[in-house]
């Protein structure tokens, strides 16, 4: 009995040292991201299967064949980039060219809430992000695993090789490089093009506006109404620009006037400039407006006019207000008149 369970930890350790090797060759079937640093090589799993959009993502700007506003098709996106924040003996962070943490390709993604690789595990690669927005190109690496992660982010690949390297990571090392590793038919026929990634946002995207219907059943189809050229911002408002405007954006302190039309989602207008014949004028950032206006006049310039669907938790909350019951999300058409800095 002892003589076998000797020839089983013997295998065991066998297997984990030609792992910890990292050569395509010694590697099971399976898509893989070799991320090479100044500390070393790791080496993870990728779950294509579950977390699609996410790794498509991550593998299509690694071998650079998606689009973005950094470095441009053809480059690859994460080369050169550094680990720009270190969270001691919990993760690491890296995927931003700025290296401020606020960087990225100039789009977000849905989050997937398919993942069933754990946040609560050392050595899980994780698409950073805010609410239900992954970022287009930060990801972060646990260290020291946390389960609550689970909830909030995109968890997309688990360490195989390389868990001394990963220890040894702080700010300011340098990720010199990542390489895809294709391994088996599955992994072969896995696509990360522009069309490929495409097709998975569309998909990813839809199935997260008609979740929302489950609770909100007419949300779907206005949002839908924006068109395609509808975004997401980080925390969850979706909108379309009407027309374009010119110049700076107004920022803290600026006092802003501002034509709006505010409705439910049923179309009952609950507020209107327009209707009062005067614009709305406040300080940016002073005056109580709600957090959604605060986030969408800041981005806006002079001129410029949006139709805006706003969650509940940037809008009147729980609390509601007057003819907004609580828990409404709202539809602002909102144009930035003009502003003065302050």
């Amino acid at each position: 009995m002892m003589r076998s369970i000797a020839v089983i930890l013997l295998l065991t350790m066998s297997f984990a040292a030609l792992m910890a090797v990292g050569t395509e060759e010694e590697l099971g079937p399976g898509l893989y991201a070799e991320l090479t640093t100044n500390r070393g090589v790791m080496v993870f799993l990728l779950d294509p299967s579950n977390t699609p959009l996410a790794v498509a993502n991550f593998c299509g700007l690694a071998e650079g064949l998606l689009p973005n506003d950094e470095k441009g098709t053809g480059i690859p996106y994460y080369d050169g980039l550094t680990f720009y924040r270190e969270a001691p003996e919990y993760a690491v962070f890296s995927g931003d060219p700025q290296g401020t943490g606020t960087g990225g390709p100039g789009y977000t993604i849905p989050r997937e809430p398919g993942a069933v690789i754990s946040t609560g595990l050392p050595g899980t690669l994780v698409m950073d992000g805010l609410f239900t927005e992954s970022s287009g190109s930060r990801f972060f690496i646990t260290i020291q695993g946390d389960p609550f992660l689970d909830a909030k982010y995109t968890a997309f690949g688990r360490i195989v090789s390389g868990e001394r390297v990963l220890k040894k990571l702080q700010r300011d090392d340098v990720l010199e490089s990542v390489r895809v590793i294709r391994v088996g038919e599955d992994a072969q026929s896995f696509r990360f093009d522009e069309n490929a990634f495409k097709e998975l946002y569309a998909s990813a995207r839809k199935a997260e506006i008609e979740a929302l219907g489950e609770t909100n059943p007419a949300l779907p189809e206005v949002i839908k109404a924006l068109g395609d050229e509808m975004v997401k911002t980080y925390t969850g408002m979706y909108y379309q620009v009407l027309t374009e405007g010119e110049g700076e954006k107004p920022k803290s302190g600026s006092q802003v006037s501002m034509n709006y039309v505010g409705r439910l989602l049923n179309g009952t207008v609950f507020d209107s400039s327009i209707q009062r014949g005067q614009t709305f004028d406040f300080i940016l950032g002073r005056d109580g407006v709600i957090p959604g206006w605060i986030e969408m006049v800041s981005d806006m310039t002079t001129g410029e006019s949006r139709r805006v669907v706003v969650p509940p938790h940037l809008a009147y909350g729980e609390q509601g207000l007057g003819p907004i019951e609580p828990n409404s999300w709202l539809i602002f058409d909102m144009e930035l008149v003009g502003f003065v800095d302050g």
